[in-house]
């Protein structure tokens, strides 16, 4: 893999690299957005070499990607067990904000320590409800969550806070993330998602306003649609404020598909000018079939226990981690 200087010489990269905020422009609705570059105002070195990174490998290779858990045999149960069959880690390990107590934030710094980019999810409770998974599929007013003074936007605002906070404990450490809120856009299981596009967006972008006062500056925003992005166009807040887009399928098990249609459907919302990622999946696609159909994802991200061990066969993961189109950890060049 080529050193981060030659990555930064991709076109559209090279004008940040000195100075993140360079070429720096004011959105129709007033956010500000970098002709190059992160969407964070000022992001820093390492978010700028992050997203070059990203961006140079779009429609040339896939970014291998491993969902973390932690009730099986530790949190890096998935890792281990994806190394002692293939002799590979996964570039990137996914995470939840909802984990930082078990210390997420941690596993994340020595993630990228260690070469591999973190990725942060966060299943948020819906607000005034359990911060978790179960309170994620709770039903809240978003007109009250985006309300100053009401017990839904008090709650709202402190888990962003937490968030945030979470993201410059990374940045303290000299590290990045790919930051990927509110997923699965279109969705109606998931609190932000039931109320529709304009309201999703209303979410997104008080999000993304707060994390900005918070002085996150080393975050790439990944906005992921669910499996039927065409119909959840309404939800796309824009390139103002979306780094990476995506999709999602847990395609059936051993069912490697390269989901070339859901490729299709996503960048048919957001066009070319951002790369699009397969934020969830079960089976990995098929490299070859990546390679053959031009399903051209930047990134997978195996979701964790059945989904890697179950959805995929030992023979498969093999595979995967030992083909060219497939980057691994060991492959990421120094992004600091």
């Amino acid at each position: 893999m080529a050193g981060i200087a030659a990555i930064l010489a991709v076109p559209g990269t090279a004008a940040v690299a000195g100075n993140a905020s360079a070429g720096e422009t004011v959105s129709p609705r007033g956010a500000r957005k970098k002709a190059a570059g992160p969407v964070a105002p000022g992001a820093n070195q390492q978010a700028v070499n992050l997203l070059a990174f990203v961006t140079a490998q779009y429609r040339k290779k896939i970014i291998s990607g491993q969902q973390e858990s932690t009730w099986i045999d530790g949190p890096d149960y998935e890792m281990n067990y994806i190394h002692e069959h293939t002799g590979k880690y996964p570039a990137i390990r996914g995470l939840d904000i909802c984990d930082a107590p078990g210390g997420a934030t941690e596993r994340a710094i020595a993630w990228w320590q260690a070469g591999g980019i973190p990725m942060f999810g966060y299943h948020m409770g819906a607000p005034t409800y359990s911060d978790d998974y179960d309170g994620s599929k709770q039903t809240v007013s978003i007109d009250k969550v985006l309300t100053a003074g009401t017990a839904e936007n008090k709650s709202f605002v402190e888990r962003l806070d937490n968030a945030a906070a979470q993201m410059n404990k990374l940045r303290e450490a000299g590290a990045a993330a790919i930051w990927r809120p509110f997923h699965e856009a279109g969705g109606t299981w998931f609190w932000w998602s039931k109320e529709g596009g304009d309201q999703y967006q209303r979410l997104w972008e008080y999000a993304f306003d707060r994390f900005t006062e918070k002085k996150v500056t080393n975050a790439i925003w990944l906005m992921g649609f669910n499996g039927e992005p065409a119909a959840s166009a309404s939800f796309y807040p824009g390139k103002e404020y979306v780094d990476i887009a995506g999709a999602d399928t847990y395609a059936g098990d051993q069912n490697y598909d390269p989901q070339k249609a859901m490729y299709d459907a996503t960048t048919g919302v957001v066009g070319d000018a951002i790369p699009v990622a397969l934020h969830e999946n079960g089976p990995i696609p098929d490299p070859d079939e990546l390679v053959s159909t031009g399903a051209g994802w930047v990134l997978f991200n195996t979701w964790n226990v059945e989904h890697l061990t179950q959805s995929n066969t030992v023979d498969h993961l093999v595979k995967v981690y030992g083909h060219d189109h497939v980057v691994t950890r060991d492959e990421v060049p120094d992004l600091n």
